[in-house]
């Protein structure tokens, strides 16, 4: 009885820890997100992307976010200029203008990563979003 209880005892605590680590680490402020996110679009019907995993390297700008986003090409990459992006502790939005059309991705803070929506400027494109910190 008396071992039962100090393991339950320990799992309550170790439980506790791993909360409180969590919530250490998620993203509070404009300035936690800075560094590099991979982004992982997917059409409306699940299908990824063409581009496949975009980079976004988040940056702070006189005391604002700013930043990039990457996409791997054949020899070489292409960087688009994400426009007004913002985070209020909870959700990360964002504008990208890639020559073509204004697309805009806005996403909640889940678990640790970030999920939500984009769409294309017209409205004839749209699908899921997944953004997580990369290592390093």
């Amino acid at each position: 009885m008396k071992l039962r209880l100090s393991l339950l005892l320990l799992l309550l605590v170790l439980a506790v820890a791993a909360i409180a680590s969590a919530a250490e680490t998620a993203p509070a402020t404009p300035a936690d997100l800075v560094g590099s996110w991979s982004l992982a679009p997917a059409h409306s019907d699940g299908t990824a992307s063409e581009s496949g995993s975009i980079t976004l390297v988040l940056t702070l700008e006189n005391g604002k976010l700013a930043g990039v986003a990457v996409l791997p090409i054949q020899n070489g990459e292409k960087r688009w200029p994400l426009v007004n992006p913002t985070f209020d502790g909870k959700t990360f939005a964002f504008k990208v203008d890639n020559g073509e059309s204004l697309l805009a991705g806005e996403m909640t803070l889940v678990d640790g990563k970030f999920e939500g929506r984009w769409a294309s400027g017209g409205g004839d494109e749209a699908g899921r979003l997944t953004m997580r910190r990369k290592a390093g």
